[in-house]
């Protein structure tokens, strides 16, 4: 299996040195220089939009737990540190259940979280894979849809999120979608929270 991984490790280093010499060189980025030739600005910027939502997600996952467990944000934050999203979203369900929160809100809360939860494996791939032109006009994916494979099977934390066909290769107007989906979702979230006196202030 490693030989069959050779060629894809040799063409990311290739890679990661092109953007190394672009960055330290002081020069500006050229996309095709830096193997990003399919990456706008755009994709980029909504590429970290969409990890920063996922960052406030946990951040507010985290004051939940500490508002149910009776103590500070900063504990639960050195607590949960080495947890990743899905990891964070069962410890606040697991502490949710274990103090006997209602089921409405358990349910609610479950729910909202539902949303960046089914994006997880998007996020994962921003965060972890390179991306090349996807099959449609004006579309991208991650690289390694094209290079697994076929005796590896992906997962993606402890429960694997099974993809629909169409997630595979994604527009800009998906990705704008998905940062308005999460923005919406968050702002829904926080706000049912407060409102149940589950986050502080």
């Amino acid at each position: 299996m490693l030989a069959a991984l050779r060629p894809r490790l040799a063409r990311m280093k290739l890679r990661h040195a092109a953007c190394r010499a672009a960055i330290f060189s002081g020069e500006s980025m050229q996309m095709e220089n830096a193997g990003l030739d399919c990456l706008t600005e755009r994709h980029l910027l909504l590429f970290g939009t969409i990890i920063q939502w996922f960052a406030r997600y946990e951040l507010l996952m985290q004051d939940v737990m500490a508002t149910v467990a009776g103590c500070d944000s900063a504990s639960v934050m050195l607590l949960t540190r080495s947890l990743d999203f899905s990891r964070k979203r069962q410890a606040l369900l697991d502490l949710l259940r274990h103090r006997s929160i209602p089921l409405d809100r358990y349910d609610r809360i479950n729910e909202h979280l539902m949303v960046p939860h089914a994006l997880t494996p998007l996020r994962n791939d921003i965060a972890h894979s390179a991306w090349v032109p996807g099959p449609a006009a004006n579309s991208i994916q991650p690289d390694w849809i094209l290079d697994l494979p076929p005796s590896v099977t992906p997962l993606r934390g402890e429960e694997f999120i099974e993809r629909a066909e169409d997630q595979i290769a994604y527009s800009l107007e998906d990705f704008s979608e998905v940062v308005e989906s999460l923005v919406a979702n968050y702002e829904r979230l926080s706000d049912y929270l407060r409102e149940v006196g589950l986050v502080r202030g």
